[in-house]
């Protein structure tokens, strides 16, 4: 490849090319649509099988090898867990997202420089919510406090 040429993996639904649904679930997309630009004209689109979707563990780290494999030098789309992160970092792989839509939209929006660059593992923790918490109480708290209080 020329210095003018990069290729950009999306993990996507389908394999309908740049007209896939692109995923936010990185390790565990069905495929990865490889797009190839040449000074920023698609020169070549690939489809690949994500054969870590049905792994038992570590599918971020064996998706990541995989596109790191297939020449990738930026990804577009997923979440990124801390395990992914690391393998993406350790492919010199850079991460744009999370992001869904179709692959022809996000490559626009990427040759447009109007994507966010990920600096972290973006898969929000189970049980941790950012922002205001959920409430489910009532406000029914019956002060059963066995507090002494103050005499005078």
């Amino acid at each position: 490849m020329s210095t003018n040429m990069e290729k950009i993996a999306l993990p996507c639904l389908n394999d309908h090319g740049l007209e896939a649904e692109v995923t936010t679930r990185f390790g565990r997309c069905a495929y990865f649509t490889l797009v190839t630009l040449d000074q920023g004209n698609i020169a070549e689109v690939k489809i690949v099988e994500n054969q870590a979707a049905n792994a038992m563990g570590g599918a971020g780290p064996m998706a990541a090898q995989l596109i790191a494999e297939e020449g990738a030098t930026v990804v577009i789309g997923g979440h990124y867990g801390p395990n992914a992160f690391n393998a993406l970092v350790k492919g010199k792989i850079s991460m744009f997202g999370p992001f869904a839509g179709n692959v022809s939209a996000l490559i626009t929006a990427y040759k447009d420089n109007k994507l966010t660059r990920i600096a972290e593992d973006s898969t929000p923790t189970p049980g941790m919510h950012k922002g205001p918490g959920q409430g489910q109480g009532r406000g029914r708290g019956q002060g059963q406090g066995r507090g002494q209080g103050r005499r005078q």
